[in-house]
């Protein structure tokens, strides 16, 4: 179905940072143009001269499906909460609870803005991607391996991880990533052969690490290295990567990342949450040449999906942990959640120009709290919350029009 969007308030997010009052024409799922006026018949029509559109949001790191374990193991640091709360209770769930939790996460993301997500889970895959695709968002899944704790073992974490890669690899909405839960959790010779893997078919390779003190002190004992150093001397950085978390990093091993051009994702509200401590110095990587993106993580550790909340305290904990205002300004915290995450994903998105995908986001610009505009992209990092968002389109379909 075309769509003829009228007199919208635009976010481009194209190479020049455009703002500008223009009309958009979607044809199937692509911005055919977008022009000051379009005088065109389409089968559908928006009047959003009282809208903001900004590009679809991208949830670069979370576990969906642990919405149906949202509140559960309170007040605890993370390998607790993992140990004791988290796993036990995910060796339980079945099929149609991950199915429910699924549908949760990514209604709660689509009434929040976000069109697109990266997900690792470690159980029954095909159920998340039905709910998924019955959401309508863009859901980049895979099967994360931990064949190092117990009870699992590496042949039955592969042919899972695999299977799901081979079953969902042609599908339009579901594209298969290639994870490892992290460097204490799955062996060497898994990691190795994940990214083997993950290159030879042209997959994402995605990992937890560096999320914790203990994991820093674990790895230098066993390995004599530190994490983001320990991935770097098996070859596992490059631009495919994407790493969740590293928090607790040095500038050496900050380099490392920005040389390799890898993806990382700061997931504050989930870090001080279940008090990890450290704060990401996404304003060294980025300087440093990494790619920079944001992710919520589950909503069992966060509690919410909510990737506004999570563009404000990225950039408010920055401005704080360098003692300067304009430490990472609202521009860059925009970019990391739209057209940084979606260079990660190698996902033509994540701006609003001809020849994108048309993932938009419609708010509603009369709302008290982004009055006055003064300056929309500090109104959208600031103030901006998911009641404001009125409209969402995916891959060219309206799926939530309030």
């Amino acid at each position: 179905m075309d769509i003829l969007i009228k007199n919208g308030t635009i976010i481009t997010q194209n190479s020049k940072r455009e703002i500008t009052k223009a009309d958009i024409l979607i044809r199937e799922n692509e911005i055919a143009e977008v022009k000051k006026s379009i005088k065109e018949k389409t089968e559908f029509k928006i009047d959003a001269s009282d809208f903001i559109i900004l590009p679809g949001l991208i949830n670069m790191h979370t576990h969906v499906a642990m919405a149906i374990l949202r509140g559960l193991g309170e007040d605890l640091l993370l390998q607790e909460w993992l140990n004791k709360k988290i796993w036990p209770a995910e060796s339980k769930l079945t099929g149609k609870q991950i199915f429910d939790g699924t549908k949760i996460g990514t209604q709660e993301m689509l009434l929040s803005g976000v069109t697109s997500f990266n997900d690792m889970y470690i159980k029954e895959l095909d159920q998340i991607a039905e709910a998924t695709i019955k959401t309508g968002l863009r859901g980049f899944l895979s099967r994360g391996i931990l064949d190092l704790i117990s009870g699992r073992d590496s042949k039955s974490e592969w042919k899972e991880a695999i299977g799901f890669v081979e079953k969902w690899k042609k599908n339009k909405l579901i594209t298969p990533v290639i994870s490892c839960h992290s460097i204490y959790a799955t062996s060497e010779e898994m990691l190795l052969k994940s990214k083997e893997y993950a290159n030879k078919n042209k997959l994402k390779f995605h990992i937890h690490i560096s999320e914790t003190r203990k994991e820093i002190f674990d790895c230098l004992k066993k390995h004599r290295k530190r994490p983001v150093e320990y991935l770097d001397s098996l070859g596992l950085l490059d631009s495919n990567t994407i790493l969740a978390h590293a928090s607790w990093v040095t500038k050496r091993e900050i380099r490392l990342v920005g040389k390799a051009k890898s993806t990382i994702v700061n997931c504050p509200i989930s870090n001080l949450k279940l008090a990890t401590g450290g704060i990401c110095q996404i304003k060294e990587y980025w300087e440093e040449g990494a790619n920079v993106t944001l992710g919520t993580d589950g909503p069992a550790s966060n509690n919410s999906l909510n990737m506004f909340e999570t563009m404000k305290l990225a950039a408010l904990l920055q401005k704080h942990h360098y003692w300067k205002a304009d430490a990472f300004s609202t521009q860059k915290i925009l970019d990391a959640a739209t057209l940084n995450a979606a260079k990660a994903l190698g996902l033509n998105a994540g701006s609003i120009e001809k020849g994108k995908l048309a993932d938009l986001v419609f708010l509603d610009a009369r709302t008290p709290n982004l009055m006055p505009h003064y300056d929309l992209l500090s109104n959208l990092v600031y103030s901006a919350h998911p009641g404001n968002v009125k409209k969402v389109i995916v891959d060219g379909k309206i799926f939530l029009d309030a």
